[in-house]
């Protein structure tokens, strides 16, 4: 009897190699470089770091450039005020002045809890619209997604303060003044308020987490490009409603 000459390899495993670990801080550099390989890895993790950190840094650095950042939040409110003093002539100057302050107190240490909530909203929504491009992510995946997506945001919050500081305050007239927008361009108070909020919605960190929140969604979805690009859309178009319905109001 003759041996045989050769003897089969195995089989390959079919089980998907694990992706590669990275600590909490490469994860925080790749996703403004790498976002698909951070979204591989963190797709099982806890979203309470990158949930946490992106409403903690965006808290912490608002607090310390809210003086600089002041003109907008006083023109915001005195455009509010007058819109709400047209509607009700019996409000008082009394009553204006605590409506600020407690405005004022909400903004400036109560960011981290409206960023937190915020994040967790767009998670749920991303999950739904997700699950109507035939989405295979799961809801503990689109948080995750969301968490991370949210980290343009700091950046934004770092660009904001920036330029606070080193602008005009007389040119601090509104939000968008200091948005990365064409809308930066146009005064706050002009006559075509759609048209003002529609130009702020082409936000470059706008756009950026939107991308983001669509390349989550191609990775942990397993959806083509086309239907995640197709979220993306659609997420920001749901984003602009708020701004667009109270801009229409306002006319």
């Amino acid at each position: 009897m003759t041996e045989p000459s050769s003897v089969a390899a195995p089989p390959a495993s079919t089980t998907p190699a694990a992706p590669p670990k990275a600590s909490f801080w490469e994860d925080l550099i790749d996703i403004f470089f790498s976002p698909a390989s951070v979204f591989r890895r963190n797709e099982n993790k806890s979203v309470w770091p990158p949930l946490l950190f992106v409403s903690i840094a965006i808290g912490v650095i608002f607090f310390f450039t809210f003086n600089q950042l002041e003109p907008i939040f006083d023109a915001e409110f005195q455009r509010g005020m007058a819109k709400a003093a047209a509607q009700q002539p019996q409000l008082t100057p009394e009553a204006m002045a605590k409506m600020k302050g407690i405005s004022e107190s909400v903004t400036r240490y109560g960011l981290s809890v409206i960023m937190f909530f915020s994040v967790l909203v767009i998670g749920v929504v991303s999950w739904v619209i997700g699950k109507v491009v035939g989405s295979a992510q799961s809801f503990h995946a689109a948080l995750v997604v969301a968490a991370w997506s949210y980290m343009p945001r700091v950046l934004g919050a770092i660009l904001g303060g920036v330029q606070g500081l080193l602008m005009d305050p007389a040119s601090l007239t509104g939000q968008l003044a200091i948005s990365l927008s064409p809308a930066r361009f146009f005064a706050a108070d002009q006559p075509n308020p759609l048209m003002y909020q529609f130009l702020g919605r082409l936000d470059l960190i706008t756009i950026w987490v939107t991308i983001l929140l669509s390349v989550g969604l191609y990775v942990t979805g397993k959806v083509s490009k086309g239907r995640a690009a197709i979220f993306g859309v659609i997420i920001w178009l749901i984003g602009a409603l708020p701004v667009l319905r109270t801009a229409y109001m306002s006319m």
